[in-house]
């Protein structure tokens, strides 16, 4: 736990909802909920205890409600074992996993498997490593290809051209900064083409809008008009456990 983050609860009838707050520059609070039902809560530093807590109560149903649509709707996924037979996905559709033995270590999709070939099937680190990097060469390639059709778009809406990275996070399909560099989630190779185009004009939109506010949502229309189809789409996902 981070030295600027508290550790909350507030009781909402029967129910007690655990939350974690952090004490930020900024104006408004704001209320996360991550796929991994972490609830997260940003105030601004001015406000007292008991305004945090009573704003959280207001907004205890709706948080609630989301909560237990993930929870019902979109369990998180058992950690993989790097085993023959398991299923891995990419761009949305499923691959079963096929391990065997050989001199050099490779993956590649072959119908609907993804083999890997090791010099010991039995080391699951191994496995788990060329399954990474493999995941991790073909966002970069399919990142990128994306980012520059996309980018096309919203070029013409005044937004500067971007620098893009890719790293695991556990609670974010992306991220952008200020200065103009937009962060991937590597997981986002897993999901469909679509949600992989709607995250990077998000956050495209975000280099002009820092914030949700009219005019975000405004720009986002005008670059992607079914963004809300889409965003529907990858609301349905849950971000894997490593």
């Amino acid at each position: 736990m981070k030295p600027n983050v508290i550790e909350e609860s507030v009781q909402f009838g029967k129910r007690r909802i655990p939350y974690h707050l952090h004490r930020v520059n900024r104006k408004h609070l704001r209320i996360a909920i991550s796929p991994d039902l972490r609830v997260d809560v940003y105030s601004p530093k001015s406000s007292s205890d008991q305004q945090v807590k009573k704003a959280i109560l207001q907004k205890a149903s709706w948080i609630a409600r989301i909560l237990d649509k993930i929870e019902t709707y979109h369990p998180l996924p058992s950690p993989k074992k790097y085993i023959s037979g398991e299923t891995f996905i990419y761009l949305g559709r499923h691959y079963r996993l096929k391990v065997r033995e050989g001199k050099n270590q490779s993956a590649k999709l072959q119908g609907r498997f993804l083999w890997v070939q090791v010099t010991d099937k039995q080391n699951r680190k191994s496995v788990r490593r060329i399954v990474e990097a493999w995941y991790r060469e073909h966002a970069q390639q399919t990142f990128q290809r994306y980012l520059k059709q996309c980018y096309v778009i919203a070029s013409r809406h005044g937004v500067d051209k971007p620098t893009i990275s890719i790293r695991s996070m556990k609670r974010r399909w992306g991220s952008c900064t200020q200065a103009g560099r937009i962060t991937l989630n590597v997981k986002l190779i897993q999901v469909p083409v679509h949600c992989i185009e709607y995250v990077i004009m998000h956050e495209l939109c975000h280099l002009k809008h820092h914030n949700h506010d009219r005019g975000f949502y405004s720009l986002l229309t005008r670059c992607m008009p079914d963004w809300r189809w889409r965003k529907q789409s990858i609301d349905q996902i849950a971000l894997g456990c490593d």
